[in-house]
């Protein structure tokens, strides 16, 4: 029943093409996650991919008589950010970067069901089989990182956590202790540790203490620290050189960065390499002044003042300087051959949870991103919605909008 394809959903950005719910799920999850443009949290992982490709599929389901509404639709978004979250606060190891397993596929898929469970109003029950048989889907290696498989682990749990689901409410049943035991969530940290969570009543949402980071450009969320120093460094530079880096006179370029060894990439040869790269990131700041999605276009990972800086550039890494997102800092020190030395240090990047973006930012980045894909008329009509989302009676409307409909096709649904 659940892989039937009677019913389809949005594949977003595109008017005449639509999947059976799980494959939409899988489709849309990917492209949120195809230039690691995409939202992060601490402890790290990136906590919508998995959940709002899912939420969206799924509302898209339900018969006409069923009409999921906004608040709906937020709510269970919200349960499926706070049980990744709350996993994620079960290990020390997880606060941070990871090593091992990239954390979307784990807890991503947990919060995935999660979110679904909620939607389609699963017991009690039936939410326990729910996360048993996604932690069954849930991992994928961290090797694949800085390749084009690295989209494919949000696009699966997306797909996954609405496939258990939606498998709990068919019956299918699991171990039901799979969030406290070693052998299950615990297999992917070496130090989980659950707890007893509060009460209802005084049950703290981790959104309402910490909110996410929001990148500016499409790469790993370290290099963000690492491109605010590089361009400051650079406006000391060029303050005499009419706004060109005095290539020749740099001597040697020192990154002061955690170890994050799938970040150190001294030599990236495409674009995903070069989006898990410190030294790509901090040279191509140093030489343009800032970052953005052409940035990473192969014309600019290749062009011959790059290759010449990044040969001039090493990490170092201070003991201090631990790989938390909430804790890191970068220094970027430009030694010239006359011995002199440049330097800047970003302890909290511009689109941080500390220092969030504006909501003007937030706009222009979606507006920027969806250009060319969607009308402007569908893009007014996405932000609109997503400012009133919890006073939308019918959720479906986003859908539509994100297909690339315009407003003037949707007189019953406004």
């Amino acid at each position: 029943q659940i892989y039937s394809s009677d019913l389809s959903s949005t594949i977003w950005g595109h008017l005449d093409f639509r999947l059976p719910p799980l494959y939409a799920a899988f489709v849309n999850g990917v492209a949120v996650h195809s230039m690691d443009f995409d939202d992060t949290w601490h402890p790290a992982t990136h906590p919508s991919g998995a959940v709002l490709p899912a939420v969206i599929a799924l509302s898209e389901a339900f018969p006409q008589k069923k009409k999921i509404s906004g608040l709906d639709l937020l709510l269970a978004f919200n349960v499926g950010i706070e049980v990744q979250g709350r996993l994620l606060h079960f290990s020390r190891e997880a606060r941070n970067i990871p090593k091992r397993f990239h954390p979307p596929a784990v807890v991503g898929t947990m919060g995935s069901a999660a979110a679904c469970a909620k939607l389609l109003a699963l017991d009690q029950l039936e939410c326990k089989n729910a996360l048993a048989i996604a932690a069954s889907y849930a991992g994928a290696p961290l090797a694949n990182a800085a390749t084009q498989i690295k989209p494919l682990h949000v696009g699966n749990a997306a797909k996954h956590g609405l496939e258990a689901a939606c498998l709990a409410l068919q019956g299918l049943q699991g171990n039901k202790q799979i969030l406290d035991t070693e052998s299950g969530m615990g297999a992917f940290y070496t130090d989980y540790n659950p707890q007893t969570l509060p009460t209802l009543q005084s049950y703290p949402w981790l959104l309402d203490q910490q909110d996410v980071a929001i990148k500016r450009f499409p790469a790993h969320l370290a290099t963000h620290w690492v491109a605010d120093a590089a361009s400051a460094v650079r406006r000391k530079l060029v303050e005499s050189n009419e706004n060109l880096l005095p290539l020749d006179k740099i001597e040697k370029v020192i990154l002061k960065v955690p170890e994050v060894k799938y970040v150190n990439r001294p030599s990236p040869v495409s674009e995903h390499e070069a989006r898990h790269s410190f030294q790509f990131v901090a040279c191509s700041a140093l030489l343009d002044g800032s970052m953005s999605v052409q940035s990473f276009n192969s014309e600019n990972v290749h062009r011959p003042a790059l290759r010449e800086l990044l040969c001039k550039t090493q990490l170092e890494h201070p003991p201090d300087n631990t790989p938390s997102f909430d804790s890191l800092y970068c220094e970027v020190r430009v030694k010239l051959r006359d011995g002199n030395m440049i330097s800047d240090c970003c302890t909290t990047f511009y689109g941080h949870w500390r220092k969030p973006l504006k909501k003007e930012d937030l706009e222009k980045k979606f507006q920027s991103n969806a250009l060319g894909i969607l009308p402007a008329e569908a893009m007014e009509g996405i932000i609109e919605t997503v400012y009133n989302l919890e006073k939308v009676e019918d959720c479906s409307v986003l859908s539509t909008f994100l297909s690339g409909q315009s407003a003037r096709a949707l007189p019953e649904k406004l």
